[in-house]
C-alpha cells in the first residue's frame, strides 16, 4: 500500500504504531495529546493506527488492533469524545485503520463548518444545496431551489439574489439528521440533534449580484468555499471571477 506523509506536530492527524500495554501515566499523556489534536481540528481528530511517525504503514495483528482500539476509546472517554473506524487498509505486516475521534454532543456544542457556495448563474448552486439539505431530488423545474429560496422573486426567476444560509446536520455516527426530521430545514431541530453541522452559504451567481456575493463571502469567514460548475456549460465568466 502507499506511504503516508510524515506526521506533523500541528494539525488534527495523529499516527500511532500501536497502543498496547498502556499504563495510567501513559493514558494521561495520550489524553493530553488527543486534546491538542481535537482543538486543532475544531472538535474532530483523525488517528491512524498501524503507521509509524514517518508514515510507514507497517500494520497490526488482529489482537494488537483490538487492544489498540480499546485503549484509544479509553483515552477518548476521558475527554468526552467518541471513536469510529472510518477506513481500513492492509499494511506491510497487518491491518492499518483510520479512526475519527469526535467530541460527544452531550459534552459540547455541535462542531460547526462553514462553506460558501460559489459559481456562475444557473450552475445549480441552490439546487445542490436544496438536495443536500432536504434529501429530495430536484424535479427538473426548480423544486429543490424553491425549497430554500428566501424570496418569491427568486422562486419565479430561478436565480438567487440574496445571501442564504442552510444547515446540514450529522449525528455522532455520521448519519444525516435533516432526513429524519418532519421539516428538514428546521434550524433549531437540526442544532439540537446534531454533533456536527455544515452551514452552506448560498450566494448569487449573476454578475449584477457580485457585490452581494462578495459581502456574503467576506462577512461569513468561511472554512471552505465550494465552486459549483454546471456539467452542461462548464466554467463560465462569473465562475472564473469567483475562482480568481
Amino acid at each position: 500500500m502507499s506511504q503516508y506523509p510524515p506526521e506533523k506536530e500541528e494539525g488534527k492527524t495523529e499516527y500511532k504504531l500501536k497502543l498496547t500495554r498502556v499504563s495510567e501515566e501513559r493514558l494521561e499523556h495520550l489524553a493530553s495529546q488527543m486534546k491538542y489534536r481535537l482543538s486543532e481540528g475544531g472538535g474532530e481528530a483523525f488517528y491512524v493506527l498501524g503507521v509509524s511517525d514517518e508514515g510507514e504503514p507497517l500494520g497490526l495483528t488482529d489482537e494488537e488492533l483490538e487492544v489498540s482500539l480499546e485503549n484509544l476509546r479509553r483515552v477518548a472517554a476521558r475527554l468526552g469524545a467518541r471513536v469510529k473506524v472510518v477506513r481500513e487498509k492492509r499494511g506491510r505486516r497487518g491491518r492499518v485503520v483510520e479512526v475519527l475521534v469526535r467530541l460527544s454532543r452531550e459534552d459540547s456544542p455541535p462542531i460547526h463548518v462553514s462553506i460558501t457556495v460559489l459559481g456562475n448563474v444557473d450552475a445549480g448552486k441552490s439546487t445542490l444545496v436544496g438536495v443536500l439539505c432536504t434529501g429530495r431530488l430536484d424535479d427538473g423545474n426548480g423544486a429543490a431551489m424553491a425549497r430554500i429560496a428566501r424570496f418569491l422573486h427568486e422562486v419565479e426567476s430561478g436565480r438567487t439574489s440574496s445571501v442564504s444560509t442552510r444547515f446540514l446536520g450529522f449525528d455522532v455516527e455520521g448519519r444525516v439528521v435533516n432526513y429524519e426530521l418532519v421539516h428538514p430545514l428546521d434550524e433549531s431541530e437540526i442544532y439540537l440533534s446534531s454533533a456536527k453541522i455544515i452551514a452552506f452559504t448560498d450566494l448569487g451567481g449573476h454578475e449584477r449580484y457580485l457585490r452581494t456575493t462578495l459581502r456574503g463571502v467576506m462577512s461569513r469567514l468561511p472554512d471552505y468555499a465550494m465552486l459549483v460548475v454546471g456539467a452542461n456549460a462548464g466554467l463560465l465568466k462569473m465562475g472564473r471571477e469567483h475562482l480568481g
